[in-house]
């Protein structure tokens, strides 16, 4: 064997020796390495997942809590007699007339069990309302948002408006479904829970709806035919304000806190001077002098 054969059987055992060094390597510390990485990687994946979970558990559970402090009793006959008290009250507020309240039977509200496949669970109850009635746009208006406004977990689920007669009143047909929940801290009464001042909308944009009255639309002519003819004194020491109401120049003798009897609209007298009267026109309140007319006074200026 020569020097020349010696030399290559010696740099073909080094070569088979760096691969035989270079695959130890990677077996023994870049491949465990590769894995150990990974699996760190999988461990602050599933830790961050966990973290989530355990911040959406938290909002659950904190939204629970709310539904709970807001829902009616646990009982469904507690909660459908205690709703409809609180129903009743409103409609005696905002001053419903004709008005009746009707009631289903409680219906069973479930959901899919997490304990027991295959099983549901009931975690309340669901009731539906009807109320029908009479009220004014503006009072209707108000009592909506005074719904709105209630903690209460109930719902409008239709809506239907009918004008009537005169002295812009709406026949209303209101459907309402209403939830009591198992576990409800209030046991005898409707929740005190209210939206947050921050998140409830201006009053302002419920009065901009009452004063646009869409129910009125083709009516507003109306409204000049309704003068002040003039303002005077009964045997009774009361002070009248003398309206014509229609084309035809009928009177209608209206005292303080009265109502204007005018198709579609609301008019309400508010305070009567020697020489003009104080009037609320579709919750937007107007000085009208002797011989104006609704229509005049409220009609935009021009420079507005």
């Amino acid at each position: 064997m020569n020097t020349r054969t010696k030399w290559l059987i010696a740099g073909g055992v080094s070569v088979f020796g760096l691969y035989g060094a270079d695959s130890t390597y990677r077996s023994w510390v870049e491949q465990p390495k590769q894995q150990l990485t990974q699996q760190l990687d999988d461990l602050d994946s599933d830790l961050q997942k966990s973290k989530q979970q355990q911040l959406l558990a938290q909002k659950i559970g904190k939204r629970n809590d709310d539904y709970l402090a807001r829902a009616l009793p646990s009982d469904p006959q507690a909660a459908r007699s205690v709703y409809q008290k609180w129903l009743l009250g409103q409609i005696e507020q905002f001053e419903f007339t004709s008005s009746t309240v009707d009631a289903s039977q409680p219906a069973p509200l479930e959901i899919r069990s997490r304990a027991k496949k295959g099983k549901r669970e009931k975690i309340g109850s669901r009731i539906d309302f009807t109320l029908r009635g009479q009220a004014s746009l503006s009072k209707l208006a108000a009592f909506l948002d005074e719904f709105r406004n209630s903690g209460i977990l109930h719902k409008v689920t239709s809506l239907t408006l009918n004008p009537i007669g005169n002295e812009g009143r709406l026949d209303v047909s209101l459907s309402i479904q209403v939830l009591s929940l198992e576990g409800a801290l209030n046991d005898t009464e409707v929740t005190e829970w209210r939206v947050l001042p921050e998140i409830i909308a201006e009053r302002e944009s419920v009065n901009a709806f009452v004063k646009r009255n869409l129910f009125a639309r083709g009516f507003a002519k109306a409204l000049y035919d309704v003068t002040l003819k003039a303002i005077t004194v009964n045997r009774g020491g009361q002070t009248e304000a003398w309206f014509t109401v229609d084309s035809k120049g009928t009177i209608a003798k209206i005292q303080s806190g009265e109502r204007v009897p005018v198709a579609l609209h609301e008019i309400q007298v508010m305070s009567l001077e020697s020489d003009r009267v104080q009037v609320n026109v579709n919750q937007d309140v107007h000085w009208i002098k002797l011989g104006e007319s609704i229509g005049s006074v409220t009609a935009p200026k021009e420079n507005e």
